[in-house]
């Protein structure tokens, strides 16, 4: 069987601008949102309490960095520059 949609890897490089990421972004966004609804419907509390806390997560990753700023790359460096863990 065949991979029809390529490797991660492969994705991710021709993705280069940030209207090509937001795009792919929105495509990953769309069905994740349904998935959502489908879990309220069966009132699976617990599963959509840990989405929750992980989408909280990411809010605060999405907001754009200060101009000067320059994001760490890995996440011991993001704990570092955030003063460790909380």
């Amino acid at each position: 069987m065949t991979n029809r949609r390529g490797s991660t890897t492969a994705r991710l490089v021709r993705a280069k601008t940030g209207e090509q990421l937001f795009e792919r972004t929105q495509e990953h966004i769309r069905p994740l949102i349904g998935m959502i609804d489908e879990l309220n419907e069966v009132g699976a509390e617990d599963e959509l309490r840990v989405i929750r806390q992980q989408l909280t997560r990411l809010v605060f990753r999405a907001q754009p960095l200060p101009q000067r700023q320059v994001a760490p790359k890995s996440r011991s460096a993001r704990l570092r520059v955030a003063g460790g863990p909380s």
